[in-house]
């Protein structure tokens, strides 16, 4: 399969308005780049932020919100420079799902820490300018990192 044009439908469960009701969605994910792992979300932990933001409480939600972000699944995919993993890997995501890589946190794996560019996994921007969504879905695409 050519990664950069996959298309491939994510299914997730996201809230459309500030009710905070989850209901089934469908969306694409951004293809992978050259550093990143596409990853069947086998589970994913509920948290207190998945509530506030599908709720939005702190008045920047995007919608639709696809929450989640303790993710554990299986690697189903990864691209052409990935050195971590390989496919059937059991992997877990937390709270980022890109950074810079170039700050001083990151040079030594604090990226959840980065100063430059830390890219939530829910409701922040992710790198192709779309907004991210979590782990109430079917699969994710992240940086390897």
């Amino acid at each position: 399969m050519d990664s950069q044009t996959n298309t491939e439908d994510c299914l997730a469960w996201a809230a459309t308005d500030p009710s905070g009701v989850l209901s089934p969605y469908r969306f694409s994910r951004r293809p992978l780049g050259s550093d990143d792992v596409s990853i069947k979300i086998t589970h994913c932990g509920i948290c207190y932020a998945d509530v506030i933001w599908s709720r939005n409480m702190l008045g920047d939600s995007k919608y639709p919100v696809v929450p989640g972000h303790e993710i554990a699944g299986i690697v189903k995919e990864i691209d052409s420079n990935v050195q971590r993993f390989k496919v059937s890997d059991h992997v877990g995501v937390g709270t980022y799902v890109n950074s810079c890589r170039d700050c001083e946190y990151c040079n030594v794996g604090f990226e959840v820490q980065c100063e430059k560019l830390k890219v939530p996994t829910f409701n922040g921007i992710d790198v192709d300018g779309t907004v991210t969504k979590g782990g109430y879905s079917s699969f994710i695409v992240v940086h390897e990192r």
